[in-house]
């Protein structure tokens, strides 16, 4: 059994699909609160994972910041819940590092099943797999807000292609170039069913807020 770190964009989400194809048991969810300035995690969206979790029947553990994700992984290990840890990283020497760390002192298995993966083919495979995701931020030079709760799907992985040889940003926005929310995937017992939101943008950055949603039959 492990646990997953658990932000509600594709990667958390696609790490975990590969996770359970691979006959692993995500016993937790492990969702990071994070500051709006954190280098560390995802946070736009964040509060929605709560629904996320429920669509796919797996518990879901809330920390306040990075400080908090060693105790609780300590605790998960204690009760001999968990052996491992598994992360949506994909280029990130920064965060990987950090969590070897983690991991190294806890006396965990750090589980990285998108490492080094091609961008493209990734994204790829993310449609290819079903799991549907929108663009919930973006944060880059040719991204406007007309991107703002645009689906990832073939078109855009093409148009993304475009803007990485136009302004070099990273395809699968490893580098914070736009973050993704994901509303349904083939393991979600339930769809999640967007009712409201609002875009916010702010000079080079914009935000699609989430305001109003709740789980639907599928």
């Amino acid at each position: 059994m492990i646990a997953s770190l658990f932000s509600g964009g594709k990667d958390s989400i696609f790490s975990i699909y590969y996770a359970l194809n691979q006959g692993l048991e995500v016993k937790y969810l492990i969702t990071v609160k994070a500051k709006e300035d954190s280098m560390y995690w995802h946070y736009q969206n964040i509060e929605w994972t709560k629904l996320q979790a429920e669509a796919m029947g797996i518990p879901l553990v809330e920390i306040p910041n990075e400080d908090s994700l060693k105790i609780i992984l300590e605790k998960m290990k204690r009760e001999r819940e968990i052996f491992g840890l598994l992360s949506g990283v994909v280029y990130s020497d920064f965060q990987r590092d950090y969590l070897i760390k983690v991991c190294k002192e806890v006396g965990l298995k750090l589980i990285t099943p998108l490492w080094m993966k091609n961008p493209i083919k990734l994204l790829e495979k993310i449609v290819e797999c079903k799991i549907h995701a929108i663009i919930v931020f973006v944060a880059a030079e040719g991204l406007n807000q007309e991107w703002l709760g645009v689906e990832i799907n073939r078109e855009v992985i093409n148009k993304l292609i475009e803007k990485n040889k136009k302004y070099g940003i990273s395809i699968c926005g490893e580098g914070g170039e736009y973050e993704t929310f994901v509303y349904d995937a083939p393991f979600f017992n339930k769809r999640i069913e967007i009712r409201e939101m609002e875009k916010i943008w702010m000079k080079d950055r914009g935000l699609l807020k989430i305001k109003s949603a709740e789980l639907t039959s599928k």
